[in-house]
């Protein structure tokens, strides 16, 4: 407990500096001090990742994934928000917090974890100038690799993109959409979603 004392009071105080903390710690360390901080914490290749609270803005685009994916996804499918993390198998020791995620079906937990999902069907990440060459070009191709994973979907914080990575029946392919207006329109398993209700109540600059 002092050990994840110490690593929360260290992670708090570089936050004050540094936009992106990495810690080395093994991963009981990561799970003891995560439970002590009220922001998303992940961890990688044994480091702590930490990027501290998120935006107002950052939140609303979140909350309004979370009602278009519980007004069109059918009773099968449970969307939860980053309180519950993903494990990338093939990535022994990769803990990752989705801003959205949804399961179909039943959840399968990692051993000993009612937190830590290993079948995620489609997740949804909000980037902001501090995290999205990490979630680009770090998260992306390992969330690829997770094989029950269907759709990712990014979605630029501080103007109108939306990125969405679909994968396709051929090993290895995905199809990658980009949206810039927010008069489009793309696809959810099947169903409309327009750019523009992502970012209800943003107003871009």
């Amino acid at each position: 407990m002092v050990l994840a004392q110490d690593l929360r009071s260290t992670i708090l105080e570089r936050l004050k500096a540094e936009e992106v903390v990495r810690i080395p710690a093994s991963e009981v360390e990561y799970f003891a001090v995560a439970d002590q901080l009220p922001f998303k914490v992940e961890y990688q290749y044994s480091e702590i990742i930490t990027m501290g609270l998120a935006s107002y803005f950052h939140e609303i685009i979140v909350a309004n994934w979370i009602f278009i994916l519980r007004s069109i996804l059918a009773d099968e499918f449970t969307v939860l928000g980053s309180n519950s993390g993903i494990q990338i198998p093939k990535f022994e020791g990769g803990y990752y917090l989705p801003d959205v995620m949804v399961v179909k079906g039943e959840p399968v937990f990692k051993p000993n974890s009612t937190a830590i999902i290993t079948n995620p069907y489609l997740i949804v990440d909000i980037h902001s100038p501090t995290t999205a060459q990490f979630d680009s070009d770090i998260k992306l191709p390992e969330y690829k690799q997770q094989d029950s994973l269907q759709q990712i979907i990014y979605v630029n914080q501080d103007r109108a993109r939306v990125s969405s990575y679909r994968r396709t029946d051929q090993p290895n392919t995905w199809i990658n959409q980009e949206f810039f207006s927010l008069e489009e329109v793309m696809q959810v398993e099947g169903q409309e979603v327009l750019i523009k209700d992502i970012y209800r109540k943003i107003k871009f600059e």
